[in-house]
């Protein structure tokens, strides 16, 4: 199984959109999505007796992009896409006075409604014992996988749209408030930082670090954004270009961080009795998480109030980026969820 990287500027369809639709998000979305062996791999069997294994959404956290996906991508027989949000990767950061939990929800809504991955149509090809009837292009309930700041927009989407999603997984992240003091990277100059050029015109490391540095990371923070990928040398110009954008780090403290965004949404999840869907949350070893149990114990306790049940997970030794730290059990335990979600 391979990954692609994926920028809808690449394909030849009008307005950057994945379909001739009158509706089309101002923010080109980046994205990666794996290519299962074959056509049925996104179910068990062709039988009528086994069940379509729901397509899997993966959305990343602060200082990434779907990079940090590659591998998780690999590793899965069923349909699967790691987003770009916007303002990391390869997407816009758009007009930052714009940037809302709201906005990120609509982008990712309307990305769901162009994505073959995600269309009824998609799964009446995989498997014949499914009919196609008129409403062929409406979205098919998916999982929805958020790491960190990611899983703060998982739990936006799935409370804005709940009857799309199959199963909830936020990966070593909480609901309670952050504050400013609370961001180990910022700099001085907030207008400096929204304005920051991930596409630079520099070609030497130095002054690549020089650059970062401005912005409040330490130079091991940019040398190993080298060594992984997240910031590497454009091969027709050498200059280079940086799917990290400290602009996204600032901007998300200011809409989720800073606010009782988290806990208002997490309330809002627990209090919708019509929709139920699992709900789990895989948290780091102790010594690494930056999830604080006092804000886990709430959102277990949200959630029991309303007779609905959270799933967490325990990491031993795993960093806060579980799926890469602690790959295996991440993938056993992913692969497990959308398999019970399939049965649903």
């Amino acid at each position: 199984m391979k990954n692609s990287l994926v920028l809808y500027s690449t394909l030849i369809v009008p307005a950057g959109c994945l379909s001739t639709s009158n509706s089309c998000s101002s923010i080109n979305l980046g994205f990666r999505e794996n290519k299962p062996a074959s056509s049925t791999s996104s179910s068990t069997s062709t039988s009528s007796n086994s069940p379509l294994l729901p397509p899997t959404l993966f959305l990343h956290g602060l200082d990434s992009s779907s990079h940090t996906w590659r591998n998780t991508l690999d590793h899965l027989d069923s349909k699967a896409v790691a987003l770009d949000i916007r303002g990391c990767g390869y997407s816009s950061l758009g007009n930052p006075d714009s940037f809302s939990p709201e906005a990120i929800v609509q982008d990712i809504y309307e990305f769901l409604s162009r994505h073959d991955y995600f269309q009824k149509k998609s799964l009446v090809q995989d498997n014949e014992n499914l009919k196609c009837d008129d409403d062929t292009n409406i979205i098919v309930p998916f999982v929805i996988v958020g790491h960190s700041m990611g899983g703060r927009i998982a739990m936006s989407f799935a409370a804005c749209y709940p009857h799309l999603i199959k199963a909830l997984i936020i990966e070593d992240m909480d609901t309670r408030p952050r504050s400013m003091d609370m961001n180990i990277f910022q700099s001085q100059n907030r207008m400096a930082t929204l304005s920051f050029q991930r596409d630079t015109e520099i070609n030497n490391q130095d002054d690549l670090i020089a650059l970062f540095e401005k912005e409040g990371y330490p130079a091991s923070s940019v040398n190993k954004w080298l060594e992984e990928g997240r910031i590497f040398q454009k091969e027709d110009s050498g200059t280079y270009y940086s799917e990290v954008n400290p602009a996204f780090r600032l901007v998300c403290y200011e809409q989720f961080f800073l606010t009782n965004h988290g806990e208002d949404v997490w309330k809002a999840l627990a209090s919708d009795t019509k929709h139920r869907f699992p709900i789990h949350v895989m948290v780091a070893d102790k010594e690494k998480t930056v999830c604080d149990e006092g804000s886990l114990w709430w959102m277990k306790q949200v959630m029991k109030e309303y007779g609905k049940f959270m799933v967490m997970h325990r990491y031993e030794n795993a960093t806060h980026s579980i799926h890469n730290s602690s790959s295996k059990k991440f993938l056993d335990d992913l692969r497990s969820i959308i398999r019970g979600a399939s049965l649903s």
